[in-house]
């Protein structure tokens, strides 16, 4: 009864509100990252909606998995964050690399694993990863695996 209604909020949420928030969304970012530019995909709307929806899923008991959604949850963050700063406004190639950092994170999150967001970071998502994304990508990783362990011991 109650499982059944969570997906179907779930599923209505999507369709009504933000359909770029449908399925996993790791394509969608490495296309981003790639250099295009999809209007609306890391907006607060699809942020909002994939959270809330990820939430509704896993709770309803649907086999979901969360890699995935948390890359793109991270991004949208990035690219809501990167609004912010004069220096990452106007600039896609260092918003990419904020991107990079934050697919890192999101995996680090998923896994409770630093290195293995950098490493999918670095072979699956992106397409330029100089040293100094790297760098960032590892201290970011390793703040949000931290920050989890800390907040879900």
């Amino acid at each position: 009864g109650i499982s059944l209604l969570q997906a179907s909020l779930a599923c209505w949420l999507v369709v009504t509100f933000a359909p770029y928030a449908a399925g996993s969304g790791i394509s969608e970012i490495k296309v981003v990252l790639g250099g295009f530019v999809i209007k609306k995909l890391l907006g607060a709307w699809v942020l909002v909606t994939k959270a809330l929806g990820l939430m509704l899923s896993v709770g309803s008991g649907l086999l979901v998995g969360k890699e995935g959604p948390f890359v793109h949850i991270a991004c949208c963050l990035a690219n809501i964050l990167s609004r912010m700063f004069p220096r990452y406004r106007g600039n896609e190639a260092t918003k990419r690399e904020l991107m990079s950092s934050a697919a890192a994170a999101g995996v680090a999150v998923a896994f409770g694993a630093p290195v293995g967001g950098v490493l999918f970071s670095l072979e699956e998502v992106s397409s330029y990863f100089p040293a100094k994304t790297m760098w960032r990508s590892i201290f970011c990783a390793i703040i949000a695996a931290i920050t989890v362990q800390r907040l879900l011991p």
